[in-house]
């Protein structure tokens, strides 16, 4: 098993390793989950409708060791973090290794052990979203109809190629179940649209320069799964209603023979970050 990197981040961008020699977490359990069948009771067992998921609670402790002056500052400097998060109610980060789940340090206490040379610390973190979240990005600069993607192939030569023309891009990913996914397209861009392995993901909109169009498809909140402008200022604007009806927007993104194939007929550039969930952070 490969070394552990885990480490919370806080919402204000402060980060603390839980594996140093000052600060380190004692005592955890990340690996556990539950699922809720929900279903309708039949003469013999259920009729499985679906599965849903709650929010998740891990108890912890935290071991402070160095001086009482060392201990006490790394105790304030988490705990100030912790609070900006819960005050501001934007959530902070466990990072292990690859994975990521945003949380709340919402219980404490602190005390120290019996020869006082470790201040310990009892915790309770809160995630809203229980998943552990693995995001890959791919910077695309799609060419345009620069090449030929879709064409027929005669037993003899033409003077000219016949099929459909755009870029084509082959991304190799090693996943059988359907991924959440974000598309960030960068201005200026009119009408995006972006084909993923025979999906359509349009947006009848003009984005302007220095601007970027958002297609979020996890269902964290109200503001994730969501179609959004967002403007040099900062400001941001649902464009939900101008998504193509025919092809829906958030449909997620599976893997097929381990390849995700994206093409378009645009010149533009876009990001593709393709998000795997798990109960529980992969131990490798």
């Amino acid at each position: 098993m490969r070394s552990i990197n885990l480490t919370y981040i806080s919402d204000n961008g402060a980060s603390f390793p839980l594996v140093a020699t000052s600060m380190y977490l004692k005592e955890a359990s990340f690996h556990e989950f539950s699922w809720n069948p929900e279903a309708v009771a039949y003469k013999l067992g259920d009729l499985l409708k679906i599965f849903t998921k709650d929010a998740i609670q891990y108890k912890c402790i935290l071991a402070f060791a160095g001086s009482q002056t060392a201990r006490e500052r790394n105790i304030e400097e988490i705990h100030d973090a912790w609070e900006h998060d819960i005050m501001l109610q934007k959530p902070g980060k466990l990072v292990w290794n690859d994975y990521s789940i945003e949380c709340y340090f919402i219980q404490s206490k602190t005390y120290s052990n019996d020869s006082n040379t470790r201040t310990l610390n009892d915790c309770t973190i809160y995630c809203p979203y229980p998943f552990w979240i693995k995001e890959t990005k791919y910077e695309i600069q799609a060419t345009g109809a620069d090449q030929i993607i879709d064409g027929l192939d005669f037993p003899f030569d033409l003077p000219c190629d016949l099929g459909v023309a755009g870029y084509r891009k082959v991304i190799n990913f090693d996943a059988s179940i359907p991924l959440d996914f974000r598309i960030v397209v960068h201005g200026v861009v009119t009408t995006p649209s972006i084909n993923i392995n025979g999906h359509l993901y349009e947006v009848n909109v003009t984005i302007p320069q220095n601007s970027t169009l958002t297609i979020s498809s996890i269902e964290k909140n109200d503001r994730e799964k969501a179609v959004v402008l967002t403007y040099p200022s900062g400001t941001q604007t649902s464009v939900l209603y101008a998504r193509n009806r025919q092809s829906y927007i958030f449909e997620p993104i599976t893997p097929k023979n381990g390849q995700i194939i994206v093409t378009t007929a645009q010149t533009m550039n876009f990001d593709l970050y393709l998000i795997e969930k798990r109960s529980e952070p992969k131990w490798t």
